[in-house]
This record gives C-alpha cells, structure tokens and sequence, in this order.
C-alpha cells in the first residue's frame, strides 16, 4: 500500500492497549526503551486502498517515537 500515515491518520487514532496491557510491552522496552507505562498501541482511522479497507497500527512512546508501524487488511 502506498498510502503513508499521515498527519490526519495520527490525529485520528485511537489507543487500543497502554502500558502493562500491551501484550509485547517488556519486548518494547528492552529493545527501544522507556518505562512500560508510557508505551501505548495506537490505531488509525479505516483507509480506503484499492477497494479494501485497511488500519494502521504502531506502538508510540512520548519522547521516544513511534515504532513497528504495520497495516492491518480488514
């Protein structure tokens, strides 16, 4: 897909998981660091792509970044 995420997208994202309740948190911290607490899953908005509908979604930590950045085919 070519479509990036965009700033719309990340403004329209929803937290799906933070901290302790994100299943790879301890696999987040030892490899980008950071406090589990601060780590959230985040979700985009529904994309439209070819005539499928995607999602992205991406781990974030304030003042680290965001990481793993996938898509998701719904």
């Amino acid at each position: 897909m070519s479509e990036p995420l965009t700033k719309a997208l990340i403004s329209g994202s929803r937290v799906i998981a933070k901290g302790r309740r994100i299943r790879d948190v301890d696999r987040l911290v030892a490899t980008y660091g950071g406090v589990a607490s601060k780590w959230v899953k985040k979700s985009s908005p529904h994309v439209e792509y070819q005539g499928d509908t995607y999602e992205y979604h991406w781990y974030e930590h304030q003042g680290l970044g965001r990481f793993e950045i996938k898509m998701k085919r719904l």
